[in-house]
């Protein structure tokens, strides 16, 4: 007796292209890889221009965050010794002061009276900022060094606006007579 045929299923061949050509592998053609390449390009432009906006933000913060600590440090001790204090702006930054100074172009400093030392901090702009005053009845911004705002003991101050610029980017402060709190308005470009 023989046994019977059955039939046995039989499998197509395994094809990798359109084509049906057995063990060929399509390959990306220049057109494919010039757009991911393009699409990797604009990524990586987007991250590099948040991460410089970030550090264009954070600079001007921080030279604002200072200037406003200096006013307000200076109006508190203004009026808290009973004398006045007074912020000198120099190219760079800034020094809060019990006493002007003699030579303004200098920017030097008595440093002490009686026998005491005088209350000098220095305050240093970030990298790349830039400090634009726009004087009390002034129409333009100067960036001139030597000006001295005033805190007095009665508790007034000048009043005064500050430019702070990265680039094009700025950070500007109107600050109050009274108070020497400041509104802050930042633009990041």
């Amino acid at each position: 007796m023989s046994t019977p045929w059955v039939p046995t299923a039989r499998m197509a061949p395994r094809t990798t292209s359109e084509t049906g050509e057995r063990g060929t592998r399509r390959a990306f053609t220049l057109f494919e890889l010039l757009i991911v390449l393009a699409i990797i390009a604009l990524f990586t432009g987007v991250l590099v221009l948040r991460f410089e906006d970030g550090d264009t933000e954070e600079s001007l913060n921080r030279a604002a965050t200072d200037l406003k600590s200096a006013a307000l440090k200076a109006k508190k001790r203004a009026y808290a010794f009973r004398r006045d204090q007074f912020i000198v702006f120099g190219r760079g930054g800034f020094v809060l002061t019990e006493r002007p100074p003699a030579e303004f172009g200098a920017l030097r400093f008595a440093t002490e009276a009686d026998g005491r030392p005088f209350y000098n901090e220095t305050f240093r702009l970030p990298g790349g900022v830039e400090l634009d005053l726009l004087l009390p009845g002034a129409t333009r911004w100067t960036g001139e060094p030597g000006y001295v705002w005033s805190f007095r003991s009665s508790g007034l101050n000048d009043p005064l606006r500050v430019r702070l610029s990265k680039g094009r980017s700025y950070a500007r402060l109107d600050f109050n007579v009274l108070t020497a709190l400041a509104e802050e308005e930042i633009v990041i470009e």
